[in-house]
């Protein structure tokens, strides 16, 4: 039996307009704490995973990423790939 597997990759849009990935850990990270975390919303720190990341928190309810260091904001999006 052939099994297919699906690859979840999370992008952020950069300055210039473009979406670029995150690390396959961050993407993991990020599914998971979607899967456990509060219907209503949670956050992930991406220092957790990639200590260059460190100034990033995502909020899973408005799936915003926010610098705290700058207040900036960004928007997140999901895209999956199966293989």
């Amino acid at each position: 039996m052939l099994l297919a597997s699906a690859v979840v990759v999370w992008e952020w849009l950069n300055e210039h307009g473009r979406w670029r990935p995150y690390s396959p850990a961050v993407s993991h990270q990020i599914e998971a704490a979607i899967r456990s975390s509060d219907p209503r919303g949670g956050s992930v720190v991406l220092g957790q995973v990639d200590s260059r990341l460190s100034p990033y928190i995502i909020d899973l309810q408005s799936m915003h990423q926010f610098r705290q260091d700058t207040g900036e904001l960004g928007d997140d999006e999901g895209l999956v790939w199966v293989c």
